[in-house]
């Protein structure tokens, strides 16, 4: 086990308006519970966070998610953020727990892919608790520049910096 973990940022920007009355809206909170459940009982995520970001820049905490009424451009960023032992675990969860995998499939038809890559990876030391903003800020980075050890997908990623080998596919 290294110094570092694995970083991913997940956003989706809903199309069209956006209500969490619209039925994708609803089914995809609805299955939030099932997927932080088998999150926690996974031994790969080390730990999860989620947030809206705003047209404006700002967040807000989940919950109050079921305010907004958007459209557009205005549409939040629904952001989930996790820390994981290495890329093996994080595709483990994300396209082999049925809960996980199922979901994506049901709204992949909701996302808004206009902006560029909507998953970042990167590596942070584990003890830091990597914010939002940050990961956000690798997102950028990897839309504008392409994977860097700084900020890559998962077809292109790159070892941990401890780990004494160069890219890994």
């Amino acid at each position: 086990m290294g110094i570092y973990q694995l970083i991913h940022l997940n956003v989706v920007r809903p199309l069209g308006q956006f209500s969490t009355e619209r039925e994708e809206a609803k089914y995809f909170f609805s299955q939030l519970p099932t997927i932080f459940a088998d999150a926690g009982r996974d031994e790969g995520p080390r730990w999860h966070n989620h947030g809206i970001r705003l047209a404006d820049g700002s967040y807000l905490d989940l919950p109050e998610i079921f305010n907004l009424r958007t459209e557009g451009d205005q549409n939040p960023h629904i952001m989930t953020m996790a820390g994981w032992e290495d890329a093996k675990a994080m595709h483990r969860f994300a396209y082999r727990m049925r809960s996980h995998a199922d979901g994506m499939k049901q709204l992949r038809h909701w996302v808004d892919r206009s902006e560029g890559a909507t998953m970042v990876m990167f590596w942070a030391e584990r003890s830091k608790r990597v914010g939002l903003e940050e990961a956000w800020d690798r997102l950028q980075k990897l839309r504008s520049d392409g994977p860097t050890p700084e900020a890559f997908s998962l077809q292109q990623r790159f070892d941990a910096p401890d780990s004494g080998c160069s890219e890994a596919a």
